[in-house]
């Protein structure tokens, strides 16, 4: 993203930033508060959601940690979440830099970049940095709302906790 498609995005559309910056923040306090029920809805419904390491990410390598194809994929997540995934409770904080925005191949379509830092918390206050990475995601306005079209969530690191069961 250079600063001429940045500027032009901020022209297509002055209040896109600022509902781009809602819906990122929403979904991250959303996760962090333990409000895992909301989280398909902050996707349009044949949405993606992709976790994935740097190197695969580099490579165009489409395996990842996990990958979800659609609304319907993220619900079936959050019944295992509360009914057959058996982990020691914890929860996360978001720590966001400023997202980039850019505007997508399509009107009302928007392509940002946020740099993350992710902090989990045990169930006995131990608190551990647990993935730093950037989010790439493609964003829809569409009635004056935000929502994830695609969201690629890049991990710096190889290595992950085997605990995975909240949504980063």
């Amino acid at each position: 993203m250079n600063e001429m498609t940045r500027a032009v995005a901020a022209q297509s559309d002055p209040g896109a930033r600022d509902r781009i910056e809602e819906l990122l923040c929403a979904y991250s306090h959303a996760i962090d508060d333990g409000e895992i029920d909301r989280w398909p809805g902050f996707f349009t419904e044949d949405c993606v959601y992709h976790i994935t390491n740097r190197e695969a990410h580099e490579a165009g390598l489409p395996i990842g940690i996990l990958r979800c194809v659609g609304r319907g994929m993220m619900l079936d997540r959050v019944k295992a979440f509360h009914t057959a995934n058996i982990f020691e409770p914890h929860s996360y904080n978001h720590v966001l830099g400023r997202p980039s925005i850019a505007l997508g191949k399509t009107p009302g379509v928007y392509a940002c970049r946020t740099n993350f830092h992710l902090i989990r918390i045990m169930q006995d206050g131990r608190s551990d940095l647990f993935a730093t990475g950037k989010y790439l995601d493609i964003i829809t306005l569409a009635d004056g709302a935000a929502k994830f079209q695609e969201r690629t969530v890049v991990l710096d690191s190889r290595q992950i906790d085997i605990l995975l069961v909240i949504p980063i």
